[in-house]
């Protein structure tokens, strides 16, 4: 392969321009992979491509590889960066994404796609598999491998916690601006009881990776796994840094039919 700068290399053969050429750029922080990949994706008549490898995201996106079609991307770099921000920088930058990774947990599955992969392949899927994936994602399909679909439907630890019946009246009530005390009066329980039930219930969006250490953090979570009605103009959840706007005008109190606010 030819340079094509400090951790980028570029095929030192391409194919000539063709109607339906699939450009693919990769990304990887293990040289073996980067050098394999052209010879895993492509073949003879193949529509596949390989235009450029990085071991960064950074490198990638600073060469040809930002112009192309789908860009393969390991989740675990060398470099400190994280999933979500690589994924964030390539679809900025415009190319679909297809995860090439060897993590088969489901979170990290889910996290990807959540993040804004199109699809998600193993490294040890045969090569066949890995060109169906770049093709459906090229095509703007979205794509998970057999396997890994059969990972993510018998996966026993979702993170959508699971809620015993007492812990969902509880989040229901108190997401929605009821008093802990008013809480425990509907539910015919005592108010440490009910306090236990929101601690439990935020113990397991925490152990999800779905903190909710407010009471608008519990309404959104509570909204998000259907739980609670969305109001009309619900917006998501504020990012880092940004400012929570109480939303909660247009949330059901009490017997689910009055507004409330999110008093806490």
């Amino acid at each position: 392969m030819a340079g094509g700068g400090a951790g980028v290399t570029a095929p030192a053969h391409r194919p000539g321009p063709g109607a339906g050429a699939i450009d693919v750029a990769v990304v990887d922080d293990h040289p073996v992979i980067r050098d394999g990949i052209t010879g895993w994706v492509t073949a003879p008549g193949s529509d596949i491509r390989v235009v450029a490898t990085a071991a960064t995201v950074g490198a990638l996106l600073a060469g040809a590889g930002r112009h192309a079609d789908v860009v393969l991307l390991d989740l675990d770099l060398g470099d400190g960066t994280t999933a979500d921000q690589n994924v964030a920088a390539v679809r900025a930058a415009g190319p679909a994404i297809l995860v090439l990774s060897a993590a088969d947990r489901p979170a990290a599955v889910r996290e990807a796609m959540r993040a804004g992969a199109h699809g998600y392949v193993l490294k040890n899927e045969e090569a066949a598999e890995l060109r169906a994936a770049i093709r459906a994602v090229a095509a703007g399909k979205d794509w998970v491998s057999p396997r890994l679909a059969y990972i993510l439907a018998t996966d026993d630890a979702p993170d959508r916690p699971s809620l015993s019946a007492q812990e969902t009246r509880t989040l229901r009530l108190y997401a929605t601006g009821m008093p802990i005390k008013s809480v425990a009066r509907r539910l015919g329980i005592s108010e440490e009881t009910a306090r236990q039930y929101v601690r439990r219930v935020r113990e397991k969006y925490a152990l999800a990776s779905r903190a909710a250490p407010t009471k608008l953090d519990l309404y959104y979570r509570a909204v998000e796994d259907g739980h609670l009605p969305s109001p009309p103009g619900l917006r998501s959840p504020p990012g880092p840094g940004q400012q929570e706007t109480p939303v909660l005008g247009s949330s059901l109190c009490r017997d689910h039919r009055q507004p409330c606010t999110a008093a806490s």
